[in-house]
C-alpha cells in the first residue's frame, strides 16, 4: 500500500508498531487514529509467517506491504459428473401464477435451473391464457387479489386444459381448514416461503 502522506522518519519505523503509538504529525484535516491498526496488522502477519515490510520517504509517503509464497498453479480440474436426477425435472412445462412480480421472476429463475420451462402469469387472465403451453403442473398462489384466488383459480387451469393436472396452492397460511380444503380439491398445499427442496420433491413426484 502506497500513500502520499508527510512520511515517517527512519527513527521511528520501528516504534509505528507498537500499540498506541501515534506519529506526531496529524492527517489533513487535523484527525488522529487510535495507534491500533499497524500493532494488528504486525501481529497477523506473524501469526500467518508472511514478513510486513515497510518503506518511507520522509516528505513524499509511506509504502507497506506484506509478502506472501507464490503457490504453484492448481491443476484444471476435470468437470463434475452428472449426479443422478440431475434431469429428472429437465423440459417439464409448469405453469405458475402470482400477482408479485418479484415472485414471478425468483420462481423463474429457480425452476430455470433446474431445466424446467417455466410460463408465469400476475393475473387470471393471462393465466387463462398461458394454457396453450400445455402445462403439465401448476403453481398458484392462494392470495391472488383478482377475479379468482388460488383454489378457484386452479379449478380454473384444469378445465381451461381439460385434465386433472396437478397442482400446488401457494400460500403463507398453513392452517389445517385451508389444507383441508386443498387436499379436498385435488391438489398440494406448499406453504410459503417455499423451500426448493420441497418444491423440487413436489414436480418429481408429480412427474413419475
Amino acid at each position: 500500500v502506497w500513500d502520499t502522506g508527510p512520511g515517517i522518519p527512519a527513527v521511528h519505523l520501528e516504534q509505528i508498531f507498537e500499540e498506541f503509538h501515534r506519529f506526531d504529525q496529524p492527517g489533513e484535516r487535523g484527525e488522529r487514529g487510535l495507534g491500533l491498526g499497524l500493532s494488528i496488522c504486525q501481529r497477523i502477519s506473524n501469526v500467518l509467517g508472511h514478513p510486513l515490510d515497510v518503506r518511507s520517504d520522509v516528505g513524499h509517503g509511506s509504502m507497506f506491504a506484506i509478502r506472501v509464497p507464490r503457490a504453484a498453479s492448481a491443476r484444471p480440474q476435470p468437470p463434475p459428473r452428472a449426479v443422478a436426477g440431475d434431469d429428472a425435472l429437465h423440459g417439464l412445462r409448469v405453469l405458475c401464477v402470482d400477482n408479485d412480480p418479484e415472485i414471478l421472476d425468483g420462481m423463474r429463475a429457480l425452476l430455470g435451473r433446474w431445466g424446467v420451462a417455466v410460463a408465469c402469469a400476475a393475473t387470471v387472465d393471462a393465466a387463462l391464457a398461458a394454457v396453450s403451453h400445455a402445462p403439465q403442473v401448476l403453481l398458484v398462489d392462494y392470495h391472488l387479489h383478482d377475479r379468482l384466488e388460488g383454489l378457484d383459480m386452479l379449478d380454473a387451469l384444469r378445465a381451461a386444459c381439460g385434465s386433472d393436472v396437478p397442482g400446488a396452492l401457494l400460500t403463507a397460511d398453513g392452517s389445517d381448514t385451508l389444507k383441508r380444503a386443498t387436499r379436498a380439491r385435488g391438489y398440494r398445499l406448499l406453504t410459503k416461503p417455499i423451500k426448493p427442496a420441497s418444491l423440487r420433491a413436489f414436480l418429481a413426484a408429480v412427474r413419475t
